[in-house]
């Protein structure tokens, strides 16, 4: 019995905490992608390293541009379900 409501408590933790679990791989992989980008486009066009911290920067800035608004989402949604 009491192991049941230990997992019941546990599952409804992870479901409340789901939403947020994945936002710091949604911001590294926005980092990562840009990166990618400036890497190959400084390949091709043989400017090496300024499109690579070009894609760099953009996708800090849009990565946490992202972050932040999902995260302010999540906390608007969490307070209508505590009120």
């Amino acid at each position: 019995m009491r192991r049941a409501k230990k997992s019941q408590g546990l599952a409804q933790t992870y479901r409340q905490l789901g939403p947020y679990m994945g936002l710091g791989t949604e911001l590294a992989a926005s980092v990562a992608g840009m990166l990618l980008i400036g890497y190959f486009l400084d390949e091709h066009f043989n400017t090496s390293p300024w499109l690579l911290l070009t894609g760099a920067a953009i996708g800090m800035v849009g990565g946490f541009y992202n972050f932040i608004r999902e995260v302010q989402k999540l906390g608007k949604i969490d307070t209508r379900k505590r009120s």
